[in-house]
This record gives C-alpha cells, structure tokens and sequence, in this order.
C-alpha cells in the first residue's frame, strides 16, 4: 500500500515530528510505502520526504512574503490601516480566509509524480491545503483521505482553539475570534467553503485524543462523515524511562529535590495555563510548606513571561527530542496546566517515559492520565484541584511512586506505541471499501 502524508511543518521540528513518527510507525510492515510531502522547505537526506516547491521557489515565496510584510506594515503606519483581518491572537487563527488556494492541486500531483497513493493521510493544513485540495486529491486519485486532527482548525471557520465558543456546533458566523458580530462573517463563509467540499469527498476524521473525539461529535462540518480515534505515537526508544540522577547532572538540576516539569513551545501561552501554574505552586507551597521542590521549564526563553515562585526553578530553554527525554526522565512529574489544548504531546512523552502527570480534565489527558494510576486529573479551571493532586503523587512513597512508574510506562507502550497507532490506521483504511 502507497500512504501520503501531507503536513503543513517540517517533520523534524516541534509539533511537525508527528508525521515523521507518523511515517516511521506506517513503515514497521515493510509491505507499505509511505511518503511525506510538506510545504516546510529543507535539506531532507531521506527522499521519501519532500517539499512542495524547489530552492528558488522557496527564495520567491520569501521574497513575496517579505514585501507583503513591508506593505502592510508601510499601511499601518501610514494610514493606521491593516490589510489583514484583525484577530484575537488567543484563537490562533493562521489567516482568516480559508477560501484561498495556496497550491494548485495539479502541483501536489506533480510532485509525487509515480507515487499513486492508495491512501492519503492530512496532517497540518495552515498555508498549504484547502478542502478543495482535499476534495481534488480525493478525486483524482481514488485515495481515500484521513483527516488526523492536529487542533480544532479543521472543524471551525478559522479558529485553532474555541474556547468556550460553540460556532462549529453550527456553521459558525458572529465570530468572537475575528470580533465579528455579523452573521455571515468571514467565519460563516469559510465553514460554507469547507462545507461544500466535504461533502464530496471520501473523507474520515481521526481525533488524536478523547477530548477532540467529543468535540467531533458535536461538529456540524463533519455530522455525515466517520470519525474515530487514534492515539499520537511516541518513539520508546527515545522516551524511555531513564537513570534520574545522570538525567539531573544533565541540567544541573537539584539532585535531592522533587523536581516538576513544565514546558510547551511557548510556556507562556496563555492558553499553555503558566498563570494558573503559578497560582497551583503558590497553593502547593501552603498546603506542604516542607516540601523540597525545584521547577524545570522547557520551551523558548520569554522576556514578558513574569515568574513568581515560592521555589526555584531553571530554564532549560527549547529541548530537540533526546534532550527533551532526558527532561522527562529528571523529573518527578510532568504537570500540565493547560486550559484550553487538544493535546498536549508531551503527556504521551511524559507517560512513555514513565512520568506521572497532574493535569485539567482535558485534551489526551483524558485518555492517559488515570487518578491513582498515572497520576492525578483535576477538574479543568479547578487550581486547588491541581495542587491537591500535585501534592498527593509527590507524597507517594518510594515503593508506591516505582508502581505509578511502570503502570505509567506499560500504558504508553499500549496506547501510544508505533505499533499502536500503525494498526489503528490500518484497521480503518482496510475498513475502507476502496482499500
């Protein structure tokens, strides 16, 4: 079987390595073909990853994109006047019009030349793939298409993250996310677009965790089509349990002191709950006032992100993958305090690396994070909650804490293994009447 992955990021960056664990988790049968083609240029060594355009491609994009920022910066100052639409940056909306065509779909079947795929599987779409895209694809090539949600964006009229807002329970409009208060707005049209073409084409929708699963159930973008669940994949090899104290010397990290991670691309996002960490570790330092803790966060330095703590805490700056494990296996637990996420990924990491984690009732926390077994899961909002299950898994005791370890380690391999994930995906697409 040829399987086509198509994802807006680089596959060795951030978030965009899930299509390149995608990739290696589909390729563990050798009988199975499986490509990537992304709108990220790069260097690739491996030829079964490529990007949609050439190096002087890429240097006319830059060159275009540098003059439109010129533009619309030469406007507002100007003019006091923006050619974009003005957006609430906490929606993580990646350009309001989604009715555009980046590429024309004749590019995408060009570039994978002879490569017929039987299946074709979407990962990140921003700035690269419209469901027209998808609805030509689909037709062109006979492949049905797996749509894995990465956030919300595929299902809502722009926005990565609703919030409290219910649009895509409807069909969007008076968009709090574009401050609209018209009915057809920029928001209606885009899900209106989105809608005609998904309605065309052979379509499946795979939330990556419970919680994107129940916000699928209630999308009105895709009522008429097949939706499932499949579980991101995490390498074992990488994230594995570890030896604490090399993983401490590592970041010089106290070595007799609870330590806590926290990390996210940007820690201090406001959607990532730094805010609400704070809160939960000042309540934490009332509760056991004894407790020798240290707090470890990942992620890129911030100038504006204000730290407040009754601890210490080290910054360990953006960790690439091994570093990053080797954070995980430092740690005593992960806690995330996230408010609004579809994730995050790094409790699968955290889990593979058999790391309890205190987390909001939300995002995959709801499909790994067991109270009493894997950690603690506290009601989402609740920062008493949070602080109360933070200090129950760090009162364990040493026997208890090696226990929550090897079930947090087994759960990983169960749920977020390679092999895992490669027979879910597999499982749908030999389900599928044209597989």
């Amino acid at each position: 079987m040829n399987i086509l992955i198509l994802t807006t990021s680089n596959p060795y960056k951030a978030a965009g390595i899930v299509a390149l664990d995608l990739k290696k988790a589909l390729n563990i049968k050798a009988e199975h073909q499986v490509k990537i083609l992304t709108r990220s240029f790069d260097k690739y060594a491996d030829d079964s990853i490529q990007c949609i355009h050439t190096m002087s491609e890429e240097y006319f994009y830059w060159v275009i994109n540098l003059l439109q920022r010129i533009v619309y910066k030469t406007m507002r100052i100007l003019f006091n006047h923006s050619l974009s639409t003005k957006t609430d940056p906490n929606y993580y909306i990646q350009g309001a019009d989604l009715t555009k065509d980046y590429y024309s779909t004749k590019k995408f079947i060009k570039k994978i030349n002879t490569f017929r795929p039987d299946a074709i599987i979407v990962l990140f779409m921003p700035y690269f793939l419209t469901f027209k895209n998808l609805y030509e694809l689909n037709k062109a090539t006979k492949a049905p298409i797996l749509l894995y949600l990465m956030d919300m964006a595929p299902m809502t009229g722009g926005c990565h993250y609703a919030w409290d807002c219910k649009g895509y329970y409807n069909a969007c409009g008076r968009c709090p996310a574009m401050f609209s208060g018209v009915e057809n707005d920029q928001s209606r049209k885009n899900w209106e677009y989105k809608k005609y073409y998904v309605d065309k084409t052979e379509l499946t929708i795979i939330a990556g965790t419970e919680y994107q699963f129940r916000q699928l159930q209630k999308s009105s973008l895709f009522a008429q089509k097949q939706i499932a669940k499949v579980l991101l994949s995490v390498n074992p090899e990488i994230f594995k349990p570890g030896n604490k104290l090399e993983a401490r010397k590592v970041f010089n990290l106290p070595v007799k002191k609870k330590i806590i991670l926290f990390g996210a691309v940007y820690p201090g996002s406001k959607r990532k709950g730094f805010n609400e960490l704070i809160e939960t570790l000042h309540l934490l330092k009332n509760m056991a006032p004894d407790l020798e803790l240290h707090l470890a966060i990942a992620g890129y330095p911030d100038k504006q992100l204000t730290i407040n703590l009754p601890y210490g805490y080290t910054l360990l700056g953006y960790l690439g993958l091994e570093k990053l494990a080797t954070a995980f296996q430092a740690a005593d637990l992960f806690l995330c305090s996230s408010i609004e996420d579809s994730g995050p990924m790094m409790i699968n990491q955290a889990i593979m690396c058999g790391i309890p984690v205190v987390a909001f009732d939300m995002g995959v926390a709801l499909d790994l994070v067991i109270t009493g077994e894997t950690g603690y899961i506290a009601k989402k909002g609740d920062i008493n909650d949070l602080a109360e299950g933070v200090n129950k898994v760090l009162a364990l005791t040493e026997s208890n804490f090696e226990d929550v370890n090897k079930k947090c380690r087994n759960l990983g391999l169960y749920l977020c293994s390679p092999e895992a994930q490669a027979n879910m995906i597999f499982y749908l697409l030999n389900n599928n009447k044209h597989i």
